[in-house]
C-alpha cells in the first residue's frame, strides 16, 4: 500500500474494521480450547488467523479505495462533458 493508503487505512480503514467485524481473539481461543489441541498450537493458530484478518482487512480496503477513487473520478469526468 502507498504510504497515503497506509495512513488512510490507519485512521479510517481500521475502525470501520473494529467496528463492523472485530477480531475476537477470546472468542478464537475459546473455539480452539474445544479442539484437542496443544496450548503452543493454539497461540500459533491464534496469531496465523490475526495475521490474515490483517492482511486481509488491508488490502481488500486498498482495493475498495481505488476502486472508489476510480468509479468518482469517471463520474467527474462524465459530469463535466454533459
Amino acid at each position: 500500500m502507498t504510504s497515503i493508503s497506509e495512513t488512510l487505512f490507519d485512521t479510517y480503514g481500521d475502525s470501520l474494521m473494529q467496528e463492523y467485524a472485530p477480531y475476537d481473539e477470546a472468542e478464537i481461543l475459546a473455539a480452539l480450547d474445544r479442539m484437542s489441541m496443544p496450548q503452543d498450537m493454539q497461540i500459533q493458530v491464534c496469531d496465523l488467523l490475526s495475521s490474515c484478518y490483517l492482511r486481509w482487512g488491508t488490502a481488500a480496503f486498498a482495493i475498495g479505495l481505488r476502486l472508489g477513487l476510480t468509479l468518482g473520478s469517471q463520474s467527474a469526468d462524465r459530469q463535466i462533458v454533459t
